[in-house]
């Protein structure tokens, strides 16, 4: 039973959230950048995580409202720690997926005794000169309203060539229609990515980790997934052929997910 969009109040920050599955524990999923918020669609993400309900209560997270000018990484951290607090949420497994794998980092750093696990997917612990590329022209076709920029590129570097080939139609009509509060949150989203570096203190880490990438992302490239390898005992499976949407366009990704995370917290 997937439950209505609720609010949590925390740290000043306002973030909306649903849940879903009865299990004893708890899994928080921290989704990457959207266009449009996921929460638009939210009986289709708990459709595609359906599997992670068996033996986990699940929380899907949005970023918060009231975003600031101005909003780092660590402050993104900052404001799901306080959420957590206040919803009562602890010895979490964590979900985290591109941005929400950079955010899930940062909060097992500044806050080890509120995690189990981690399971991160196409991220990673700091940005090469390609990947400020990428996420840096996110950032101005966003703060330039410009739609068709913004859709074509985040098209061709989220998704694989053969997924694009059939799919991508389908994806540019979806984005379409982006409003000027969508571009102004992305933009303030991606401002600044280019700060993120935690790669020094992957050594801190000692929650079980599962890392799962694709062996051609563009957005964040291989070396930036892989090197994550770096936390102590963690697990790195690379899927051939796939991109940074691997996510979405193998559903090994997710079973290999749910392997771990049973075997590891149930």
């Amino acid at each position: 039973m997937v439950s209505d969009i609720q609010k949590v109040t925390a740290n000043g920050a306002r973030i909306e959230y649903f849940k879903y599955g009865e299990g004893k524990r708890t899994l928080v999923v921290l989704p990457g950048l959207a266009v449009k918020s996921i929460l638009l669609y939210k009986d289709m993400v708990a459709d595609a995580l359906g599997l992670f309900g068996e033996g986990f209560e699940v929380y899907v997270f949005d970023r918060r409202l009231n975003l600031p000018d101005s909003y780092s990484i660590e402050d993104m951290a900052k404001d799901y720690i306080a959420a957590f607090e206040s919803l009562g949420l602890k010895d979490v497994a964590i979900y985290g997926i591109s941005q929400g794998g950079m955010i899930a980092l940062t909060l097992t750093l500044l806050r080890p005794d509120l995690v189990s696990a981690l399971v991160l997917g196409s991220t990673s612990a700091r940005l090469t000169d390609e990947s400020k590329q990428v996420i840096g022209a996110w950032n101005s076709y966003s703060s330039a309203k410009d739609e068709s920029g913004l859709i074509d590129s985040f098209i061709k570097y989220v998704y694989s060539p053969a997924f694009v080939e059939q799919f991508g139609p389908m994806i540019a009509d979806s984005l379409k229609g982006i409003t000027d509060v969508e571009f102004e949150r992305l933009a303030i989203l991606t401002g600044k990515m280019n700060e993120y570096d935690v790669f020094s203190r992957l050594g801190e880490i000692k929650c079980p980790s599962l890392i799962l990438c694709g062996d051609g992302d563009a957005v964040l490239g291989n070396t930036a997934t892989t090197e994550l390898s770096a936390i102590s005992g963690s697990e790195l499976y690379v899927f051939k052929g796939f991109g940074h949407a691997v996510y979405d366009e193998n559903l090994e990704f997710k079973e290999r997910a749910k392997e771990f995370l049973t075997k590891t917290l149930l």
